[in-house]
């Protein structure tokens, strides 16, 4: 065979296909449940189809590390973090850096920002330090202890992204900055959480509950936690049933609160009437058995990935005005805000969402707006612009030098 028709000529151009990948390291905690974890893996398997990503944890909870696209990363690497401050971990996350020519380390939350400005000390490789936080409200005196400990590094980073404008304005009213800062919000898969493929098996969930086809159900996706305030919702429910509004509830999900909300069910007497999954690894087939989603939360939701995903579902979301709630949902259009904690205002926007040809209106809008604005491609091609920005400007003459 002649090589000239197999090799390409030095002076013919380097098809897309074949141009070699800048490299970009995604550092996470850990890649057990939680909805940071579950955006860096989003954004892991988005950005491998711009860059060469290579992926890096500092715990090893891998949960969720099934959802990774693993054949398509440059590199999977449990860095094995024994303490806190681990200089061992460090020096693995700065070789890893370096031996693969990064041009930025992208960060989620506050300690995977802490192990890049450790990695960037013990350098000789350049690269610039992302941060994508998810954070608003500090629960805990030890949340807020951890955070004067860690503000110097956000500080030192180069770039800082938040996920919601009410949490960028927040968050720079209290002096938490960097060099660079940006807002982009999270998205979700359109295509994984489409209604049109789980509506023949509605019939079937409901049935498994003891509920009809014409039962009006309300959904609730949230691990069964205090600030998830799900006992709020419930004291709506039994409000609007005095109403005569006998609404269904379907309690999705696990957790620490379980046998308090069970208590709470039993003793207003709505066994039949409230019903708890447990632990599901899929939740497509239980929120398109509801009519309406809620998500009442008394602390801040910074911008709630599970609220997207039921509007991607096409339902209308009901949730408490915090966080960037109101940037997700506008009250009458995509469904209804109330004061969190205020179980009346929350029962009364349910009662708004009673008749069915309302919600399914509302419902359709909510996906219309994740389409527009909230879909995964969108949150890609935002991160891909940020990046390939960050490398045109290593590119163009920094002193950045690689191994």
């Amino acid at each position: 065979m002649n090589v000239a028709t197999t090799e390409r000529r030095k002076s013919e151009p380097l098809q897309l296909e074949d141009a070699p990948k800048e490299t970009i390291v995604l550092l996470a905690s850990r890649l057990g449940m939680g909805g940071a974890e579950r955006h860096t893996i989003s954004l892991a398997n988005l950005l491998s189809r711009r860059f060469r990503i290579v992926m890096a944890y500092l715990k090893p909870d891998e949960d969720m590390i099934g959802l990774l696209d693993r054949p398509a990363l440059g590199e999977l690497r449990s860095l094995k973090a024994s303490r806190r401050i681990d200089m061992r971990a460090a020096r693995e996350l700065a070789d890893l850096a370096a031996r693969n020519n990064a041009h930025a380390i992208l960060c989620a939350n506050a300690f995977s920002l802490m192990y890049a400005h450790l990695a960037r000390s013990v350098s000789l490789a350049k690269f610039s330090i992302v941060e994508v936080f998810h954070t608003t409200k500090l629960r805990t005196i030890k949340e807020h202890l951890e955070l004067i400990f860690y503000r110097p590094f956000f500080w030192a980073s180069d770039h800082l992204v938040f996920v919601c404008d009410n949490q960028r304005r927040y968050w720079r009213r209290r002096g938490l900055l960097s060099r660079h800062t940006h807002m982009i919000y999270n998205g979700v898969d359109l295509a994984h959480f489409d209604p049109a493929h789980h509506e023949q098996g509605v019939a079937a969930t409901r049935a498994a509950f003891g509920w009809s086809a014409t039962d009006r159900v309300i959904g609730i996706c949230a691990v069964l936690r205090p600030e998830k305030a799900h006992a709020d919702l419930i004291g709506a429910v039994a409000q609007l049933h005095r109403r005569g509004q006998t609404w269904k509830l379907l309690v999705i999900g696990d957790g620490p609160m379980r046998a308090s909300i069970e208590s709470q069910i039993s003793r207003l007497g709505l066994g039949q009437n409230i019903k708890i999954t447990g632990f599901l690894s899929d939740v497509r087939d239980a929120v398109a058995a509801c009519d309406v989603v809620a998500l009442v939360s008394r602390s801040i939701e910074t911008f709630s990935i599970a609220a997207l995903e039921a509007m991607a579902m096409g339902k209308p979301m009901v949730m408490s005005d915090v966080g960037g709630a109101s940037e997700q949902v506008t009250h009458g259009v995509h469904g209804a805000l109330f004061p969190a904690g205020d179980i009346k205002r929350l029962a009364d926007c349910l009662a708004e969402l009673w008749d069915p040809a309302v919600s399914r209106a509302m419902g359709a809008a909510a996906r219309e707006r994740v389409k527009r604005e909230f879909s995964q491609d969108v949150m890609a091609d935002a991160y891909a612009d940020l990046l390939t920005n960050i490398v045109g400007r290593d590119t163009k003459g920094s002193s950045r030098r690689a191994n």
